[in-house]
């Protein structure tokens, strides 16, 4: 059975761009092209679209980061988020009820303002609050962890997997193929240029090829000799049954490592990490970090305790050193393209896609694009972010 949006049969021997990696990265990219007129695009995925991190991930959206890097990409994919919907003509359930980034420390607590001053510089606004307003707002919390907090009003989650299904019909409406159940075993090159993938249903041909294939991006790198510092790491979530609604905006807890928030049926969404990266592949869940979250999310919310957990899942990203996205064109290898390093991944689509379309198109990196190319890791010029909720083993 062929899904709704997945192409029948096999791919044809050529394409204008084949995109391997059929996730909300990949399927917006394809979109994005085809609004600017590339329609004869292939996107390739050995799962089914959206079965990677697409569909494992927090849902969360925020563009109020610490750098001007992150909060101008992520500002751009924010106002997509807003418009997708009705673009798409695809209910993406895109909620805006706010994004609290919480202190819990006198030392998160402190620096707040700095945070807030700069977030009001790159455009995008956003509220210090203190413990007291902090409580009034989600009054669930623990109150020796709701020290202050920076809210974005216009942030949110959406749902990840109508986001998904909403790119992909609005691609396949625009005369893009989608392929699944095909894995693409390397990328094709000649005289230093690309020329297009091997695949398990045989060669395709295209100048352009984009890598968006997620954990396995780097495997896919290694084929045409890009060598970058990429790595896999490992992430678990928990979904709880119903409850009454306490919670009424997405929240991040940088101290807790935890991100979580309440759908519209009343299910808790929550998770949380640890020190360093899990770099093993299993998509199976573990004791210890369902202990974590779930111990975790009881010290921050006391009245979550006895709350049934209706399930857990994990789910697989790549990562670079600085946690910030490569997207651009790989070095050295003309026509090659990437949009790979993705652990907001689900957050930043909507804006990067967009940008990527732009550059393939026109052949010019836009500026919000230009410091996410991948020479800065190999030069060591490295992104720094301090409102992520993810720690480095070496910092820890």
């Amino acid at each position: 059975m062929t899904l709704p949006g997945v192409t029948a049969g096999p791919p044809a021997s050529s394409y204008d761009v084949v995109i391997v990696g059929a996730g909300v990265q990949g399927l917006a990219t394809a979109y994005e092209l085809a609004r600017r007129g590339v329609t004869n695009v292939a996107v390739v995925d050995r799962s089914w679209p959206g079965g990677g991190a697409s569909g494992r991930n927090g849902e969360m959206i925020r563009s109020a980061f610490s750098s001007r890097e992150w909060t101008q990409l992520f500002e751009l994919s924010l106002k997509r988020f807003a418009e997708l919907s009705a673009e798409l003509d695809f209910n993406i359930l895109f909620s805006p009820s706010g994004y609290l980034v919480l202190a819990s420390t006198e030392e998160e607590v402190a620096g707040q303002d700095a945070i807030a001053a700069a977030q009001a510089a790159y455009g995008v606004e956003t509220e210090v609050l203190g413990a007291a307003q902090v409580r009034k707002l989600v009054p669930h919390l623990n109150p020796d962890l709701a020290l202050g907090g920076i809210l974005q009003r216009k942030g949110g989650f959406a749902h990840h997997d109508a986001v998904v299904w909403g790119y992909l019909r609005a691609a396949a409406r625009a005369g893009v193929s989608v392929f699944s159940g095909i894995d693409v075993l390397g990328v094709t090159t000649a005289g230093g240029r690309v020329t297009g993938v091997r695949t398990s249903a045989g060669d395709i041909a295209a100048d352009v090829v984009v890598n968006a294939a997620g954990t396995t991006s780097d495997d896919l790198n290694q084929t045409v000799g890009v060598e970058l510092p990429l790595i896999k790491a490992r992430l678990e979530m928990i979904v709880t049954e119903p409850v009454k609604p306490f919670l009424s905006c997405a929240l991040a807890s940088p101290h807790m490592l935890g991100y979580c928030h309440q759908t519209a049926r009343g299910e808790f969404v929550g998770g949380t990490e640890r020190p360093g990266a899990d770099e093993t592949d299993s998509l199976n869940t573990t004791y210890h970090m369902l202990r974590d979250t779930a111990t975790k999310w009881v010290k921050l919310f006391p009245s979550l305790a006895g709350v049934r957990i209706l399930r857990s899942w994990a789910g697989t990203v790549s990562q670079t050193p600085d946690f910030a996205p490569v997207l651009g064109e790989a070095p050295g290898v003309p026509g090659y393209w990437l949009s790979v390093g993705w652990i907001y991944g689900f957050m930043g689509a909507p804006g990067a896609a967009q940008l990527l379309a732009e550059a393939i198109t026109t052949g010019r990196v836009p500026d919000t694009m230009a410091p996410f190319g991948a020479q800065r890791l190999l030069d060591g010029r490295l992104i720094e972010e301090n409102t992520l909720v993810v720690i480095s083993e070496e910092a820890s």
